[in-house]
């Protein structure tokens, strides 16, 4: 009689359980941190949000069914991202800053802090107090600094133009943003890429991977303990479109979290509605035109 050699038969389930185990194993660390990123079941309440301000391009140019593959593409693909997030200005810089973070656009031009470009609005930075946020500045040559520096401009750093914040808050508050990626232990944090990194000067290419190195890298924020346990919140925020592009150029908008599912959403948002749901988050009251924008909590399972 010829030997058979017989094997249990193992359930299905531990089966699938397995080849996904040998699959998330293949795979480079960076990798599984973004696939891990969001869509996880349940519900945490969201007690850190991070923006990570880019600039200069339009939803077709990132995201859009012609644009390269790109680690943008790769986020948006498995977390939540609007189709029609659209600027407050164009075809400047600042006023979108300052309205993202304020409610209004009281700063028309792009320019550097002084007494005839500064704001005087009560701002979510503000409305936080000096210990509940930070703003982290990529090739700032110092704290709080006011002035154009080689690929560092303050004009994409807003808290700075705020008369609200006095220097020494300002300098205590925004900050060199050093090469390992800080953990975000303030309430609000904002991310300020230099030149090259953020698209104003360098390409989709170098901007995806300076964004998958400061998410999903080693030290990564996807990484941290308070993204994993569910209360960070990331929005890879843009100001407005290439040149020529109008108000109603669509831009995009990414939004990250442990608990958000993967969709697209495809009703109108505006700044407006960001400082909504941020100020929301916090429990804060509305600042002007945001009084009147509904905040995106629901949307986006936060």
């Amino acid at each position: 009689m010829p030997f058979t050699l017989r094997f249990p038969r193992l359930p299905f389930a531990i089966l699938v359980m397995f080849v996904m185990w040998g699959t998330l194993a293949a795979m480079p660390p960076s990798a599984q941190a973004a696939t891990g990123a969001c869509g996880h079941r349940g519900h945490s309440r969201i007690t850190h949000v991070v923006v990570i301000a880019f600039e200069n391009h339009s939803y077709a140019q990132v995201l859009g069914r012609h644009a390269p593959a790109s680690y943008f593409k790769n986020i948006a693909a498995r977390c939540a991202s609007a189709t029609r997030f659209r600027a407050a200005h164009v075809p400047r810089s600042l006023p979108n800053y300052i309205a993202a973070t304020s409610g209004h656009v009281t700063i028309t031009g792009d320019c550097e802090p002084s007494r005839s470009c500064r704001s005087t609005s009560r701002n979510l930075f503000s409305q936080l107090g000096p210990r509940h946020w930070r703003v982290w500045a990529e090739s700032m040559p110092g704290r709080c600094y006011a002035k154009n520096h080689g690929r560092y401009v303050p004009r994409h750093a807003p808290a700075i133009y705020y008369t609200r914040i006095r220097r020494p808050v300002c300098r205590r508050n925004m900050l060199p943003l050093p090469k390992k990626t800080p953990h975000p232990g303030r309430k609000f944090t904002w991310v300020a890429p230099n030149l090259q990194h953020d698209m104003h000067d360098g390409s989709l290419s170098q901007a995806a991977t300076w964004l998958h190195t400061y998410l999903a890298g080693r030290r990564g924020l996807l990484r941290t303990e308070g993204y994993r346990s569910g209360h960070t919140a990331v929005f890879v925020w843009f100001d407005t479109g290439a040149g020529g592009a109008s108000i109603r150029t669509p831009i995009p908008l990414i939004v990250l979290s442990r608990h958000t599912p993967r969709r697209h959403f495809t009703r109108p948002i505006t700044n407006y509605q960001l400082l909504r749901t941020w100020e929301s988050l916090f429990h804060l009251h509305c600042l002007n035109l945001a009084c009147g924008a509904r905040n995106l909590k629901a949307s986006f399972h936060l």
